[in-house]
């Protein structure tokens, strides 16, 4: 394990590796941090080459300490685009569910009876799934039971919302409850539905989307794509974690762009692709070695 370095350390290998550090650089790595600046943005500035006969990093002949910077820039600046358009899918995806099971199952503590879900042969399932169903069931419905009923545990601490229904009611509705539940916990929620309700759900995203009668339609399969692929991409950006290269078996942003489609409008969808575009353009002379024309691709913007 590498021990602790000073700014002054860090500078000095920096510079030991190709790479030139102007006098800003001081200040910016104790703001933002080595380890998030370097490690997180420094591939595309390495020469792959020279590195072959080298136990360290080697930087193209060059590369400057404010490219490497830019990139950090632009990819935080993309998850904040990013990230104000994944909650108003988090938002859509979670309504258009709870509404779905809320309308056939009109007890408000009906969520927590294990039969208001699925049996395990019928759980929903990726196309690809080859494991065991009835297992697999068993864990993700006791798993979203024990969060569930967590969030009403009188022994725990309770956001406001929580409280005034128990206090004033001694039970709160799955639409209240909601706001407490992460994406995640939502996806699994989901997952779990009867089929007839999870085929609701479809049909209100259709609505809430203004699908037209030309579009693909909506099937409880491309719900999970959109909850397995958004939950993913929506903790990279809470999480502060790179973005525009981001990749998760074959999920790049790209695909998370298609996959918005099922929860926004097209035109919400095109007003985003847009921020997208003026984003890269803010930022295609600071760029160098990476093209604006390689970041389009990567976004699936080209």
């Amino acid at each position: 394990m590498k021990g602790f370095k000073t700014i002054e350390e860090q500078i000095a290998l920096l510079e030991s590796r190709g790479m030139i550090v102007g006098s800003d650089a001081a200040t910016i790595l104790l703001r933002e941090n080595y380890y998030a600046v370097i490690n997180g943005y420094k591939d595309p500035f390495l020469d792959k080459a020279a590195m072959q006969s080298s136990a360290d990093d080697v930087y193209l002949a060059g590369t400057r300490f404010d490219w490497l910077y830019g990139l950090f820039k632009l990819d935080r600046e993309l998850r904040q685009i990013t990230f104000s358009y994944l909650i108003q899918a988090e938002a859509a995806l979670k309504t258009a569910t709870v509404y779905a099971f809320c309308d056939k199952n009109r007890g408000i503590s009906d969520y927590l009876d294990e039969s208001s879900f699925c049996e395990p042969k019928d759980i929903l399932v990726p196309k690809a799934f080859r494991k065991n169903k009835v297992a697999l069931h068993k864990g993700n419905l006791q798993r979203l039971m024990g969060v569930l009923k967590g969030k009403l545990d009188p022994d725990k601490p309770h956001r406001p919302f929580t409280e005034h229904y128990l206090q004033a009611y001694g039970e709160v509705p799955l639409w209240v409850l909601s706001n407490d539940l992460t994406f995640g916990n939502m996806s699994h929620f989901y997952q779990l539905m009867k089929r007839g309700e999870q085929n609701a759900v479809c049909k209100h995203l259709s609505e809430t989307t203004l699908r037209g009668t030309k579009d693909k339609r909506v099937t409880p399969h491309d719900v999970l794509r959109a909850y397995e692929v958004l939950v993913h991409f929506r903790n990279l950006c809470a999480h502060d974690e790179r973005l525009y290269c981001a990749m998760k078996d074959n999920d790049t942003y790209a695909t998370m762009l298609r996959v918005l489609e099922i929860a926004l409008p097209k035109t919400t969808i095109e007003t985003m692709k847009g921020e997208l575009h003026d984003l890269l353009e803010k930022y295609q002379d600071q760029l160098h070695v990476i093209t604006v024309s390689d970041l389009q691709t990567q976004l699936g913007l080209d």
